[in-house]
């Protein structure tokens, strides 16, 4: 939209979606107010003056107002639209209900209560009795007298009514009258009557209220029972994304890909929007529910606690999982999307990237609910209507602007954030490879979770067209997402739900009303009002992710070491040789347990082609990821030197001359090398540094083969003198690095030496899997649960017998 054509077009299907709304409106909801002329706090003035002729007024009463939706009474109209519904009957669709209670009673015991029209006009009067009071009888004919009189002082006109029937009702120490009046005109439906009752307790007057009988009252309470539900079918949506966003949040928070402090500002701005709907509509929300214990005044209050726990909370939950976890996933290829949302958080609204945002979003929402409403008239002719009367009563508080704007942040942050920037990116991301038509069938793919998640201003019954209406709205969203991006469709989804919502609002006789509707719509427009004059500019914000804190990057950093200490152990146990049970005749058995994920110590049985064995086993000094790289090029120089002369002395030169040129003096290593003949039964061996290897004898005798030498790495020239020992049949030659002379408890002395001498002595007579993990286990014993210090390798080879 960097074009002036381009700009015009936005603006022209703005002022169109406009002029939609404007003629369709009023046809798709023919039952909606349309004279709406008294707020909340004129209504209840209303109902305080006209309850005066049924008794006393209350003392410091307990007032509760709300604005009332007959949903049952509007389908009835819908279906019967062939008929011209009486004015009467459609001006009740929707009416101000007033409550009035005594000080610290319950729900259900409330003394007056009323219905007054949003023209101002009194529905209904009620006074309400104990049943158990006692009353005396009221003759029939001064019960039609007085119900008369009543009702011409109601400014009713008793020529609209019919010859009236009385009904009585016994109770346990009186006799209820009513005094029914059927009204003359037309009624809607088949079989249908109303008209206007009057009620009296015993010989009280008690009120009037107006009566509707329909043999078809069944079947329309069935046709609304969908609508009924639909609140807690998004409330379980609500909960059912929390549970699906945990996952991958928890993981990505964990892996450091995603930071909290957006999130957060976003679950506090709608924790709060949440507070001032709740607050707003606390005593309304009550009527209605209620705790056997409660008086009526805790029952607002813990409907205060329980909706801010079990609705707001989860709302603003869903908000911070879905940006945290949306934004971490958008910004790998769709970071430009965020860019006019983060702006606004950031205070950046004068750019051209805001402003186009701002452009597009308004304009769509002009056009969405112009759409919308056309479409709810075309889906009339199928037999298929919208209840306004579900939607007004989000206007019920005395401040509806407010109200509406607070819902619709609510909506915005949590619902449209969990679609735009969860659910489509990745329907979108799984069918990528498809190309654009991927890309188009994720879309589509993303809509229909997206209709069980969005808000939609109306459902038409029957709930069939209710599903196609839901996946239009929401397949208009994710169209815009994919093509453009966050704030047009957050301010598409808001000006399009207040428009559809508060239509009534602007259309109405009062300018208190009207100015409430015109400021929600100059709040939600304030985007494209602060930054408009930049809309053919050049300047653009450009997003930048700057949400990790730094004790996340320090989570990351250490999963990042984590993983890169298993992948070198991996490396690492794949150097390290897997030994067979025997090689040349000769038995073997070893252990290897380092002290972390990359050890320092080595080992390594090579058999040559003369029948001798290369046995070698080694220790650089310390553990962990350095010790690890020269123990892995020590291991790989010592096969690679095996192969080509396996002597002693060419051997040590080989290994010491290579970690003389990479370690030097910082990581000296130690080496014990041998070359056994099974034949001959002799044994060339020498030791740099490293622990004399040992004989064991069949007979249970040790003996230690000493060789002492530098470590590896500290000379240039390393002097080596080999020596020869002559073994037995069925002797054993045990190896083994420093951990386990070493080990020790958590306070005390090292296992040592004479331990291990005896160690030896006492399995000697064991396989050589027996003899090593006796000693193992006798290190165990000694040192109990004390994690170790330092690498424990163990290599345990035995001469055939005789």
């Amino acid at each position: 939209m960097r074009s002036p054509r381009a700009l015009l077009g936005w603006f022209v299907l703005a002022a169109a979606g406009a002029g939609l709304l404007i003629w369709a409106y009023p046809r798709a909801f023919p039952y909606a107010p349309r004279h709406w002329r008294i707020t909340g706090p004129e209504a209840e003035a209303i109902a305080l003056e006209r309850l005066a002729d049924l008794g006393a007024p209350v003392k410091g009463p307990y007032l509760v107002t709300r604005l009332s939706g007959d949903q049952i009474l509007e389908r009835r109209l819908q279906v019967a639209a062939g008929r011209r519904a009486p004015r009467e009957l459609a001006d009740r669709v929707v009416s101000w209900e007033v409550w009035v209670y005594k000080p610290e009673v319950q729900r259900d015991d409330w003394t007056y209560s009323a219905r007054v029209g949003l023209a101002g006009e009194v529905l209904a009067l009620r006074l309400r009795l104990d049943p158990l009071a006692p009353g005396r009888a009221i003759p029939a004919a001064l019960a039609r007298a007085q119900a008369d009189a009543f009702l011409a002082r109601q400014g009713i006109d008793l020529a609209l009514y019919g010859e009236p029937e009385l009904r009585s009702q016994q109770l346990a120490r009186r006799t209820d009258l009513v005094v029914r009046y059927p009204d003359r005109r037309p009624t809607p439906g088949r079989g249908a009557t109303h008209g206007l009752e009057v009620l009296f307790a015993g010989d009280r007057l008690a009120g009037f209220q107006p009566w509707f009988d329909d043999p078809a009252q069944h079947s329309l309470e069935r046709a609304v029972q969908a609508a009924s539900f639909a609140d807690f079918g998004s409330l379980l949506v609500v909960y059912l994304l929390i549970l699906v966003l945990c996952v991958p949040f928890l993981k990505r928070y964990h892996e450091g890909e995603i930071g909290v402090r957006r999130g957060v500002q976003i679950f506090l701005l709608v924790l709060a929007a949440g507070l001032v709907v709740v607050l707003l509509t606390a005593r309304a929300s009550a009527q209605g529910t209620g705790f056997g214990f409660a008086t009526r005044e805790q029952l607002t209050y813990l409907v205060v606690v329980f909706s801010t726990f079990f609705g707001i909370i989860p709302q603003a939950v869903l908000a911070f999982l879905a940006w945290s976890v949306g934004e971490s996933i958008c910004r790998e290829r769709w970071g430009w999307k965020l860019a006019a949302f983060d702006a606004l958080f950031q205070g950046e609204w004068a750019n051209a990237t805001v402003a186009r945002a701002s452009a597009r979003g308004v304009s769509a929402g002009f056009l969405i609910a112009g759409v919308t409403a056309a479409l709810l008239v075309a889906f009339q002719r199928a037999g298929a209507w919208a209840l306004a009367s579900n939607v007004v009563s989000n206007a019920s508080s005395a401040w509806p602007g407010l109200q509406i704007l607070a819902s619709l942040l609510i909506t915005a942050l949590s619902s449209y954030l969990a679609v735009s920037l969860y659910l489509v990116p990745v329907a979108v991301r799984r069918l990528g490879r498809l190309g654009r038509f991927g890309k188009t069938l994720g879309g589509l793919l993303a809509t229909v979770p997206a209709a069980l998640v969005l808000f939609t201003p109306f459902v038409p019954l029957p709930y069939s067209w209710g599903a196609a209406i839901a996946l239009l709205f929401a397949g208009a969203f994710v169209a815009l997402f994919l093509r453009y991006d966050l704030l047009t469709v957050l301010l598409a989804s808001a000006v399009s739900t207040l428009l559809l919502t508060a239509y009534p609002l602007f259309a109405a006789g009062d300018q208190h009303l009207t100015a409430h509707a015109w400021l929600a719509l100059l709040v939600v427009l304030s985007p494209l009002l602060a930054s408009l004059r930049h809309l053919t500019s050049r300047k653009e914000f450009v997003y930048h992710y700057e949400d990790v804190p730094p004790h996340v990057r320090r989570i990351a950093e250490r999963e990042r070491q984590r993983v890169e200490l298993e992948t070198a152990r991996g490396i690492q146990s794949s150097i390290l040789p897997d030994l067979p049970a025997s090689l040349n005749g000769v038995a073997l058995a070893h252990a290897y347990l380092p002290a972390s994920e990359v050890g320092g110590d080595f080992y390594d049985v090579l058999a040559l082609e003369d029948g001798r064995l290369a046995v070698a086993v080694g220790d650089v000094a310390g553990h962990g990821v350095s010790s690890g790289l020269v123990m892995s090029m020590a291991k790989s120089a010592l096969a690679v030197q095996v192969t080509f002369n396996p002597e002693v002395a060419a051997v040590f030169a080989t290994l010491n001359r290579m970690v003389f040129q990479t370690a030097r003096k910082r990581l000296l290593t130690t080496l014990c090398y041998a070359l056994l003949d099974p034949k001959e039964r002799e044994l060339v061996y020498a030791s740099a540094g490293h622990l004399f290897p040992y004989v064991v004898s069949a007979r249970g005798g040790v003996h230690a083969l000493e060789s002492v030498a530098y470590p590896l790495g500290v000379r240039l020239e390393l002097a080596i003198e080999a020596r020869r020992a002559r073994l037995e049949p069925g002797d054993t030659l045990f190896l083994c690095s420093d951990g386990i002379v070493e080990a020790r408890p958590e306070e005390g002395e090292e296992f040592g030496f004479r331990r291990l001498e005896e160690s030896l002595t006492r399995h000697a007579g064991e396989s050589v899997e027996g003899l090593r993990d006796g000693i193992l286990d006798d290190l165990q014993r000694f040192t109990g649960h004390v994690p170790r210090e330092d690498d424990q390798t163990i290599l345990v080879l035995r001469l055939a017998g005789a």
